[in-house]
């Protein structure tokens, strides 16, 4: 897949590719996702927003976490909504988890609605970041925790697809806008991993997790 197809598809999978991108995405991924959910510290009867989800495929490890956790799913494509439910159909039908298509800069929840939420891979298409994270900051429960991991400027900058589309950070930035938006920091993480890139090439991954609350 050409550079600047696979950015499109890496920002909204859709079409006949849609399936094939997510399927790499978890793959080259997995180990970021289970690493960011362990750190949000899931308890008993809590709500979670997970912006980004694509196919759900980290859904069944939140809700292991802990007993009668409350699942909401929000993506950009259409396509991976759909795809989510399809995955996820038992988990739907037993009310525990729900997926619906937006975006995070204008949130359909109400506030104070979520006491965790969580985005992976997503601030690179904010075009506007402010604007998502105050809507994020606004359907959280006070003294709530979100999680956002995100690959840092220096290992982004030499991937073939970023040209096209993507905006890069350092976790020097990220925390002085969360702040600029009201967050407190909690802490700050490097997730470092040897493995495959949406590429399928092996590189030497340097992603910055941040937790902070409101």
């Amino acid at each position: 897949m050409e550079s600047h197809i696979l950015a499109s598809q890496l920002r909204r999978p859709n079409g006949e590719e849609a399936s094939e991108v997510a399927q790499k995405m978890n793959e080259a991924n997995r180990a970021l996702n289970l690493k960011c959910i362990e750190l949000l510290q899931l308890r008993a009867s809590e709500s979670l927003l997970e912006i980004g989800p694509g196919n759900g495929a980290f859904v069944a490890d939140i809700l292991s976490m802990a007993s009668d956790i409350s699942y909401m799913g929000l993506d950009w494509s259409p396509d991976m909504v759909e795809e989510a439910k399809r995955l996820n159909e038992h988990l739907v039908e037993q009310g525990c988890a729900q997926f619906q298509q937006g975006s995070s800069e204008q949130l359909p929840f109400e506030a104070s609605t979520f006491n965790k939420v969580l985005t992976v891979h997503t601030l690179y298409f904010w075009k506007n970041p402010g604007d998502h994270l105050a809507e994020i900051r606004r359907v959280m429960k006070p003294n709530s925790l979100f999680c956002i991991a995100f690959g840092d400027r220096a290992f982004m900058k030499d991937l073939p697809f970023v040209p096209y589309g993507f905006n890069l950070y350092d976790c020097a930035e990220v925390c002085a806008l969360l702040r600029s938006c009201g967050f407190q920091i909690v802490d700050t993480y490097q997730h470092k991993e040897s493995g495959l890139s949406n590429t399928g090439e092996h590189v030497d991954k340097v992603i910055n997790i941040i937790t902070s609350k409101v």
